[in-house]
């Protein structure tokens, strides 16, 4: 490999050539300078790996052959394990790139259209590297603007450690990278695809205002239909020009002349060449372009090209369009204002206001797609693809590039060219033509949102011509597909709605899939479906709601949007086809998703899982996903599964997975998935389970009560005196604080702030519950409420304040007020749970949404709530099994882990583990008959019991003698742990790698 000795030495010795205005060319440039560079960087220029295209570290523009032609991408793409880092633009010496605007800007533009953080521009003679994140302006940008590094070829040697500590292979393939180019600023810029989404839309609100100002009796359908019809035509040419497939600023040519004819003529003769449907009505009286003031389009146009547009275009591709259209699908516009006043704003759809908009990163989008495409059938050719929820064809653009690639590599491996273009010694790619055949014969899509099936096809056409120049493309007229039977309007779930009314029936849209050209079955169903709950459903359409209750078997409960759609995914699968999807990871553990989790199991298998538990995919969301690929006839195949710990992880595929055999998944087919991540965690799971029974076998584990109405019956900051004891609230006539006092006996301790609760320690209650029951054993509950003429009589104070408070209570939910009558009292709780055992000791108290450490005793009869993922759970003794050994058992990082894997994540590293999540802890399997095992037992039990006194007593320790204090703590710790490892048969090195 050439030294950047040799390189220096080669350039100075030809410096006049080099450096002449002509003679030495930008291609000879890259070849005998750049090049090198990046080799001794790390990185596989020439791809000596052999990997596959879509795989290839550095990815070389091949098509710039000559100089100064219209096509405009970057020189060179790195990449790391497929994903694109950085572009790097050459110029030829003669260029002095560290003044030259057009260079300089040219660059920029590259690297903020692709989200990069840095972009590298390089003459060989010099290297600057500029922050990407920031979008060129050119009224006000310098040559230094935006500026992080610069050096001469001289230079290269001595500052070699720098330069490689940014631009090399390793580490730019390290997590964080990217981290170090972040840079604080006062006003942090938008990134490309957020800020062309304000463009977007503000064009959309320019556009549609103008048809209203021309002709106020348009309907707001018409106007979103035109809107999006001309935009749509404006980015298409733009992206033709940049692509050399147009000539230059064909668009802002056309409209420089400010005439709607010599508009519509280029639009005619695009229509003629293209067929893409954008055009059709070009001539028409009813085109879209009549009812906009050429004025207007004319002035959007020009933001389209630099200096205005800080995009290009040349990068700007269909998946970066995927990107914008999907985060402006959700929103439409609407008819505001009258007469002269009217105009057009932006509102939501009422179908996503029930629920998230999300936009799948790309890096996710490909590699679900790629985790499917993979598993096909090698000697499956062509294979039908269908996206059942389209939207902007994100997946579906993703399942055709690695069909596409699919296919290249089989031809080539077959030795049949026919049909393949040669890009360079050692690749191929599919024609246009081929390219053409395989998208309008084995691709299609559904969407409910008519705008989201134009903006799909819109999208595909636009691959279509990627990587296509004029010269490779036909010379002929309509050389693009129809799509209209491809992707489909309509509602993907239902197929008819009988004695529906017309809003209904306009509002659910269902398809007859059999009056479509849709295939009956797939061989790959892919996509991205709505995640919204059965509530939500309910509220927006109820007729839908009540089609999927009866039509599809995982219905059930609180069932999610996105069960169905995976279900029917399921059902038009053809033998040994998959489906590929990122869905939220709830349904692997929660109750409600049981025949969701046997629908997995039935015709079909998990053949690749990625579940991401409480990594945050969807920026600002809470919703925690996962990625999941199912095959048909697949029974008895291996699992591939794996849980990164970052997002960037993930892109990177630093992160590590496990091959797991059919067997790992429950035995019964509607169990929880609980799934070890890593040779590790497979090796614990192996131990937990060995000779293991589930705590609920001898444990009672039940929730607190429901009071429906904290605020009344709560009582914090209280001071005891005598029998009484006294509390500020308000008073619910005045709304003034007022001091009250009521009976004592009529009140329980209560745990009102979960911090309260800690491991190793007794719970101690920071407040009191108004408690109104006495015992009654002959109820089920072991109480009934205190009738009203013994609380009137005997606790007068305590019926005062709740008899200020009635018109509260009785306002409470219908449930509530059935508990009021069934129980002739208004001042009993919402709910009757708990209300018997809630007061009883001793129990464990654990709060259900922590990190772990969260176990305390209680010896007082504390009373707690537990509501959903909040509040606290109790745990009474039943069996031989002491609390303390439980409390023992849940202080084990191992337990720990399985509880955060079956229960359900938060944000903040929180996960919530419910009733039915506690009660399937493994505890080892003990012989209360067997003398060992009972010894074994007392011996936890004992040392639990005095490391719970060590750290109460640790609070009365002097200081001088805490380091000791603490020290004997964690020996005594340490000590039960090894007993429980001793039991499992693990050893420290087994688990220390346990995350």
């Amino acid at each position: 490999m050439v030294s950047l000795a040799d390189l220096r030495k080669k350039f100075d010795d030809g410096t006049n050539v080099y450096n002449a205005a002509s003679g030495y060319s930008e291609d000879e440039t890259r070849i005998e300078f750049i090049d090198p560079v990046l080799d001794l960087l790390g990185w596989d220029v020439a791809n000596k790996l052999g990997l596959i295209p879509s795989k290839r570290e550095v990815v070389r523009e091949t098509r710039q052959v000559r100089e100064g032609g219209a096509d405009k991408r970057p020189d060179y793409t790195v990449r790391a394990s497929g994903l694109p880092r950085f572009h790097v633009e050459a110029k030829k010496p003669y260029v002095d790139i560290r003044i030259d605007r057009q260079a300089i800007f040219q660059a920029r533009r590259y690297g903020y259209t692709d989200r990069h953080a840095i972009v590298v521009l390089t003459n060989y003679r010099s290297l600057v590297i500029y922050d990407a994140s920031v979008p060129v302006d050119e009224t006000i940008d310098r040559p230094e603007t935006a500026r992080l590094f610069t050096w001469d070829y001289d230079t290269y040697e001595a500052n070699w450690d720098e330069i490689k500590s940014i631009l090399g292979r390793d580490e730019v393939h390290g997590l964080g990278w990217e981290d170090r180019f972040q840079v604080a600023r006062e006003h942090q810029p938008l990134p490309a695809d957020e800020a062309f989404i304000q463009h977007f839309n503000q064009w959309r609100v320019e556009i549609g205002t103008d048809i209203l100002a021309r002709d106020p009796s348009v309907d707001a359908e018409t106007v979103n239909d035109a809107v999006q019809q001309l935009l749509n035509r404006l980015i298409f040419v733009r992206m033709c020009e940049d692509r050399g497939i147009e000539g230059e600023e064909t668009l802002r040519k056309a409209f420089a002349h400010s005439s709607t004819t010599t508009v519509s003529g280029l639009f005619k003769r695009l229509n003629r060449r293209y067929n893409t449907g954008l055009f059709s009505t070009a001539g028409n009286v009813d085109d879209s372009i009549l009812r906009v003031s050429t004025g207007v389009l004319a002035g959007i146009v020009d933001r389209l090209y630099s200096p205005k547009s800080p995009f290009s275009f040349a990068v700007l591709d269909a998946d970066f369009l995927g990107l914008v259209y999907e985060a402006s699908l959700a929103e439409h516009l609407v008819i505001t204002g009258s007469g002269r006043r009217e105009k057009a704003e932006l509102a939501k759809k009422a179908e996503y206001t029930r629920r998230d908009v999300v936009t799948t990163p790309q890096a996710l989008v490909d590699a679900t797609v790629e985790a499917a495409v993979e598993r096909l059938d090698h000697d499956l050719r062509e294979p039908n693809v269908l996206d059942f929820a389209t939207g902007s064809g994100r997946f579906l653009l993703a399942a055709f590039n690695q069909v596409a690639e699919r296919e290249t590599l089989r031809r080539v491996a077959d030795g049949d060219t026919d049909g393949l273009l040669r890009v360079s010694d050692d690749e191929w790619r599919l024609s246009f033509e081929e390219k053409k055949h395989l998208l309008a014969e084995s691709f299609f899509g559904i969407d409910v949102d008519y705008n989201a099936v134009e903006v799909a096809r819109f999208s595909l056409l636009v691959r279509l011509l990627d990587d296509e120049t004029g010269e490779t493309l036909p010379k002929g007229q309509k050389i693009l597909p129809d799509l209209t039977q491809n992707i489909v309007h309509g509602n993907t779930l239902v197929r008819e709605l009988p004695n529906a009314t017309a809003d209904e029936l306009d509002l659910t849209n269902p398809l007859d899939l059999g009056a479509t050209a849709l295939p009956a079955e797939f061989n790959l169903i892919v996509g991205n479906p709505p995640y919204m709950s059965a509530e939500n459903m309910k509220n927006y359409d109820p007729r839908e709601y009540q089609y999927l209750k009866a039509e599809y078997e995982t219905t059930e409960r609180q069932f999610d949007k996105y069960f169905p759609f995976v279900e029917l995914a399921v059902t038009h699968l053809a033998p040994a086809g998959l489906t590929a999807v990122v869905i939220p990871n709830k349904w692997m553990t929660v109750v409600s998703a049981k025949m969701f989790r046997a629908l997995l199991r039935g015709d079909v298998s998990p053949v690749w899982l990625t579940n991401f538990r409480h990594v945050t995919v969807f920026e600002g969301k809470s919703v925690y996903v996962c990625a999941l690929v199912l095959q048909a006839d697949a029974a008895g195949k291996p699992l591939t599964y794996a849980e990164p710990e970052s997002f960037e992880e993930f892109a990177l595929g630093r992160y590590e997975g496990v091959k797991l055999p059919a067997s790992a998944l429950p035995s019964d087919s509607e169990g929880p998935w609980v799934l070890p991540a890593n040779p590790t965690e497979k090796k614990v799971f192996d131990a937990l389970f060995a000779d293991s029974i589930p705590l609920a076998e001898v444990f009672d584990v039940r929730n607190g009560v429901q009071t429906s109405r904290n605020s009344v019956y709560i009582l914090t900051n209280v001071t005891a005196k005598g029998d009484y004891v006294e509390f500020t609230k308000p008073d619910p006539k005045t709304k003034q604080s007022r001091h009250w006092k009521i009976e004592k006996a009529v009140t329980r301790p209560y745990i009102d702030d979960s911090r309260l609760v800690r491991s190793r320690r007794y719970v101690r209650p920071d407040s009191l519950i108004i408690y109104p029951y006495w015992p009654a054993p002959q109820n089920p509950s072991g109480v009934q409420a205190i009738p009203e003429a013994v609380m009137k009589k005997d606790y007068p104070l305590a019926y005062a304040y709740l008899l200020a408070h009635k018109a509260d209570l009785e306002n409470r939910d219908a449930q509530a007020r059935r508990q009021m009558r069934d129980q002739g009292a208004f001042y009993v709780y919402g709910r009757t749970q708990a209300i018997g055992y809630s007061p009883q000791q001793p129990k464990i108290i654990y709060s259900v949404n922590q990190k772990g450490r969260k176990y305390g005793m209680d010896a007082e009869g504390i009373i707690v709530q537990s509501g959903g993922t909040a509040g606290e759970v109790m745990m009474f003794q039943t069996g031989d099994y002491s609390l303390d050994f439980v409390l023992a058992l849940l202080d084990q990082p191992e337990i720990e882990m399985f509880l955060r894997k079956r229960g359900s994540p938060f944000r903040g590293g929180y996960y919530a583990r419910g009733s039915d999540v506690i009660a399937a802890v493994p505890l080892p399997r003990l012989d209360f008959g067997d003398p060992q095992d009972v010894l074994w037992h007392s011996e936890i039990s004992s040392k639990a019991l005095s490391l719970r006194h060590q750290t109460e007593d640790s609070d009365l320790v002097p200081a001088r003698k805490q380091a000791q204090h603490q020290n004997q703590m964690r020996l005594l710790a340490m000590d039960i742990r090894l007993q429980f490892l001793a039991r499992w048969r693990l050893k420290e090195v087994d688990v220390q790698d346990l995350r």
